[in-house]
């Protein structure tokens, strides 16, 4: 119906704000450290889902979930600077999209869960929204990366890492629909944050991530949370 295309636009478009929003953080921060950021929107999801959908957690729940939260603020401290990782930008914008973050994952288990639609026509039309919305934000929008301001928008593909990213984020996006399908957005959550705890190790090897010690015992924290 026209409802739910209107309604899975909707949440395509949300999509679609938070894909330039990415853009524009991995700009200024390294990929472990926004994914182990938006170990935040375990807690977020779990909030709008108790206040509008009357979904109940139990107090270990919670307890795990904040677990979770403060492992990532510890993760963000430089104890050689005294100081936070990054400028105060990043960390504003890595705070907006871990909310969209939250509000898109809410708003997806909702759709994949009380409407009668299978899930590979909703994701046909999830997908066929995003093109269109991505490709005028494209553009429209400015380029975060000013270097590369002039690329086409299929400048590059002859590449196939470029490719596999395309690929790989398709099967992604096919796989957590099942997870709102069959579990529901918090597991989608704690999943994420075990993928941005892997990406905090990998970027201390390849993105120029200072390591220390106070930054494995957040990581450590985050585990033992999502555990």
């Amino acid at each position: 119906s026209r409802s739910a295309v209107a309604h899975i636009w909707l949440l395509a478009g949300l999509y679609m704000v938070n894909n330039q929003l990415s853009f524009n953080v991995y700009m200024l921060a390294d990929p472990g450290t926004i994914f182990l950021f938006k170990a935040g929107s375990t807690m977020i999801v779990a909030t709008i889902q108790c206040l509008c959908v009357g979904k109940k957690f139990s107090m270990e729940q919670w307890k795990a979930m904040f677990l979770q939260g403060v492992g990532m603020i510890i993760v963000q401290y430089n104890p050689c600077k005294s100081s936070s990782r990054y400028e105060p930008k990043a960390y504003f914008l890595m705070v907006l999209s871990t909310v969209l973050t939250g509000l898109c994952a809410v708003r997806n288990e909702y759709l994949v869960k009380n409407y009668k639609v299978s899930l590979n026509v909703q994701n046909a039309v999830l997908y066929a929204g995003g093109v269109w919305m991505n490709l005028f934000a494209f553009l429209f929008l400015p380029n975060p990366n000013s270097s590369q301001a002039a690329l086409g928008f299929f400048d590059g593909y002859d590449n196939p890492l470029a490719l596999g990213v395309v690929f790989a984020n398709a099967v992604i996006g096919i796989a957590i629909t099942a997870v709102y399908k069959y579990a529901d957005a918090v597991t989608k959550c704690i999943a994420s944050n075990i993928t941005a705890v892997n990406l905090c190790i990998l970027s201390s090897f390849f993105f120029e991530l200072s390591a220390s010690i106070t930054m494995w015992c957040g990581v450590a924290v985050v585990c033992f949370g999502v555990y």
